[in-house]
């Protein structure tokens, strides 16, 4: 019967393989650790504390602490607003466009209008295109609602105008460009 040696433990080879090395060139220093093991490497590194700081700062930090809700503009009950997406468009593509405000109205969204002129309840003329209205603001804030763009270049406003006493005044403002 023919008794084979055991199976080395994991980095017996490695190690004398070090310590021979060390030896043939002359190295004390590494003479001297040959006989330790090898420190395992992490696999969590500076780089990898960086890229991942990096990702903190720059991406979800600001996702985490932002309290918006995927709308063009939040509910406000106290100041009127307008918003307008995006920011440029092709001539004749689609924007969306979303109001806020008092729920107290009635209000009338225009695009690329100065003055609106017309009874509360409708219908109201405009030297633009009237885009809603007149309606109230059910919750301080429309529905976010995506419209045919203009086809002339250049920079377009939808505006919020507010029945107060007999006329219609303009409170809020967005501007967009088309290209």
């Amino acid at each position: 019967m023919v008794m084979m040696p055991g199976p080395e433990p994991k980095g017996t080879a490695q190690q004398r393989e070090r310590i021979r090395f060390a030896r043939d060139v002359g190295d004390e220093a590494g003479l001297a650790w040959a006989h330790e093991p090898r420190r395992r490497r992490s696999k969590f590194t500076i780089g990898s504390a960086i890229a991942l700081g990096g990702f903190l700062v720059l991406g979800a930090l600001p996702l985490l602490l932002s309290d918006g809700d995927g709308q063009l503009v939040r509910a406000d009950c106290a100041r009127p607003a307008v918003g307008a997406g995006p920011a440029r468009i092709d001539a004749g593509s689609n924007f969306a466009w979303q109001a806020a405000g008092p729920e107290t109205g009635p209000y009338v969204v225009t695009l690329d209008a100065t003055e609106v002129t017309g009874p509360a309840k409708g219908p109201v003329s405009t030297a633009g295109r009237v885009l809603a209205g007149p309606t109230a603001l059910a919750g301080c804030r429309s529905a976010q609602t995506v419209v045919a763009g203009p086809t002339t270049a250049g920079i377009h406003e939808i505006a919020l105008f507010r029945r107060i006493g007999p006329g219609w005044e303009r409170v809020a403002v967005a501007v967009f460009e088309v290209s």
